[in-house]
């Protein structure tokens, strides 16, 4: 079964409520913590990240990969502690200690979200500026080493529990809420105080209500699944899960896209219901219906049925045209396309404006940066993605051959023919698109053929008088500048304007660094790798230039993890062990061409020890610094010196507070 790795950050190192969320749901969490206060270098990589207070959590933002999930978790007391702490009699002043003050603030506040009112909670701080001289009383969570001496009351409460309400949001985050976890939780739920009884009893209900809908579904023989009005699989049975089952544990919350190929969600996504449509999935056809609920005229949601077909020889024409087109669909749609790059947004938006029109679209991009991905989202977003999406490289054939594979052949034209002749990929694109990559190898004598195709949207086949209509898209692709190719007649200009009717450009990953953390997160999470990726490694990916774009990026990262020794530099491509090799020799020639070498190696050491202590530390700080060291700079040398090693990228500045901070870079250069 697959495990959910779940990091829990903490601004100090305790693992207490670690042991409960394990002692629940250890059989489906991989759980990890982390301390602010110890330092953390890597990007975290989980599926979801835990935090104490809203405070923590815009503090570890910037520890995480891009789109990771993060929860506030509200804790309470057990039972046992509740009762202790009703026990200290009335109006008595009280003393709440915790390891420090924001964390004695935090339990003040779950105490009066659980009705103690009764008490005067006073928060304890350790800054030797406070006495509490004064109360006899003290509420403390396994920290009585820190209650003052003269306390004559202790009241322990044990570790804070994480409460129902955040245990019920955990498993939904996670899509970890089915009924065994329904039952785990609603076992333990005793256990603790709850920070919101009207919660409680709504989970009993919901709990009691689902068993009963869960017995009646699974009495059924077809496959059933309920969703909400996102799309979102809320209720489903045991006949889901054993179609389902290669592909998800859980299906709880998944969007159909997870499930589901972009074919069918987009008949999914049809406002009509559907009556026994086909699809294939795991080399087996099933049939599938869906039925929508409406509030006024707003779909809410609605269920769906699955049945497996038991004899394709014995289904109706449907079946036999998706044996046809078997092969023949694209896979991919604009939610597969990863980044949040400016440039790319606004190339997906020009591409989501071209699949709503019928015109042939040209797109240029250098190899891997994703032309088939935009070529199948445009098809799957178009009103021909109920057609066949057919594909097409056109160096990879010459000549007669590739004419004979566009445009079909007729009986008896050559030697080898087949008998009743055979039909070209044009004819079997026909209500669909297809897509001719690296359009800019096609010989001049076919682009004659081609061009006619594209204006009469007809074509005659090899050996053959008949003219055949067909209804088509065409969607090119390159990875050259075809305009060039025209200027030098390698390429006709009649067929590139014919081509260009929609221009696509696709930015190169170099032009969209900004995205590789996304791309980075998106990888690993598809390889289901949870490993933490160091800064380090992060800062050369971003610095790279990425010739192979994401091809490149994606190939890197899976030699790293067929290799199993860890997210180093040192385990980083031969090809790409030379390029940095090379950067790290630049940028040490860098700091030596500098005006004053030594003194940009010093500045550097002391950001360095800042670095180390947590600290920060500003210019004249840094100038009185140096001239301890006999080396005298004002505060504005000491600005100038910090902009030259900035533009280096050894340091970071910063406005405000934050000052400068020395980077990756800069800590390598001192050989750290």
């Amino acid at each position: 079964m697959k495990k959910y790795r779940v990091a829990i950050i903490l601004l100090r190192k305790r693992l207490h409520f670690i042991y409960q969320l394990e002692n629940m749901f250890g059989k489906y969490m991989d759980l990890k913590s982390y301390s602010v206060e110890e330092g953390i270098t890597p990007y975290i990589n989980c599926d979801l990240a835990l935090v104490p207070s809203h405070e923590v959590a815009e503090i570890v933002q910037k520890y995480l990969l891009p789109q990771t999930s993060l929860l506030v978790v509200r804790r309470t007391l057990s039972q046992e502690a509740f009762k202790r702490v009703l026990s200290i009699p009335a109006h008595t002043r009280v003393l709440v200690v915790n390891t420090y003050w924001q964390m004695s603030i935090q339990t003040i506040s779950s105490l009066y979200e659980l009705g103690v009112t009764h008490l005067d909670l006073i928060p304890y701080s350790n800054d030797g500026t406070s006495t509490y001289d004064d109360i006899d009383y003290a509420i403390t969570a396994n920290e009585s080493q820190y209650v003052p001496r003269h306390v004559q009351h202790i009241i322990e409460i044990g570790p804070r529990l994480v409460d129902v309400s955040s245990l019920f949001d955990i498993l939904n985050k996670l899509n970890l809420l089915n009924a065994e976890t329904r039952a785990v939780l609603h076992e333990h739920e005793n256990d603790m105080v709850p920070l919101s009884s009207g919660f409680v009893s709504m989970f009993n209900h919901f709990q009691q209500n689902n068993k009963n809908f869960d017995m009646l579904l699974d009495m059924l023989d077809d496959g059933v699944l309920t969703f909400d009005a996102n799309q979102r699989i809320k209720i489903y049975n045991k006949r889901i899960i054993k179609f389902f089952s290669s592909k998800l544990p859980v299906l709880t919350n998944c969007p159909f896209n997870e499930i589901f190929d972009s074919h069918i969600c987009s008949i999914l996504a049809r406002d009509e219901c559907i009556r026994d449509e086909m699809f294939m999935f795991n080399h087996k056809y099933y049939l599938l219906n869906k039925q929508n609920i409406y509030d006024s005229e707003t779909c809410t949601g609605g269920f769906i049925t699955i049945r497996e077909c038991e004899s394709i020889e014995n289904q109706n024409l449907q079946i036999s045209r998706a044996m046809t087109n078997k092969g023949y669909l694209a896979k991919y749609n604009f939610d597969s396309v990863q980044g949040k790059n400016m440039h790319l947004l606004k190339t997906i938006a020009l591409a989501k404006k071209a699949a709503t029109t019928n015109s042939d679209i040209l797109i240029e991009g250098e190899s891997g940066t994703g032309k088939e991905l935009f070529v199948q989202s445009i098809h799957n977003a178009s009103k021909r993605c109920n057609g066949p999406f057919v594909a097409f490289n056109c160096a990879a054939l010459t000549g007669s051959l590739l004419e004979s594979e566009l445009f079909g052949y007729e009986e008896g034209s050559f030697t080898g023919a087949k008998r009743h002749g055979k039909h070209g990929l044009f004819e079997i694109a026909d209500h669909g698109t297809i897509f001719l990559d690296e359009i800019s190898e096609i010989p001049f004598d076919i682009q004659v053929k081609l061009l006619r195709v594209l204006q009469e949207r007809e074509l005659i086949r090899v050996g053959g008088t008949r003219t055949i209509p067909i209804d088509v898209r065409i969607i090119a692709a390159t990875n050259q500048n075809l305009y060039e190719l025209v200027q030098i007649k390698k390429f006709r200009m009649d067929l590139y304007f014919r081509l260009n009717v929609f221009n696509i450009k696709i930015p190169a990953l170099r032009e969209r660094r900004d995205d590789i953390p996304y791309l980075v997160h998106y990888f690993l999470k598809e390889k289901d790798i949870k490993a933490d990726f160091p800064y380090a490694l992060m800062e050369f990916f971003q610095n790279y230039d990425w010739p192979g774009n994401i091809r490149e990026l994606k190939n890197c990262l899976e030699y790293m993890v067929n290799l199993d020794e860890g997210f180093t530099k040192e385990n980083l491509p031969q090809h790409m062990q030379f390029q940095l090799q090379q950067i790290d020799s630049r940028e040490k020639s860098q700091i030596k061409i500098l005006d004053d070498p030594e003194e940009a190696t010093l500045l550097l050491r002391f950001l360095r020890d800042a670095y180390k202590a947590h600290t920060y530390i500003g210019r004249r700080e840094l100038a009185q610094k140096m001239s301890r060291h006999q080396i005298f700079m004002s505060e504005q040398g000491v600005r100038t010196m910090l902009y030259k090693l900035a533009a280096l990228g050894l340091v970071h500045l910063s406005r405000g507070r934050a000052g400068t901070r020395i980077t990756t870079k800069g800590l390598e250069l001192l050989g750290e």
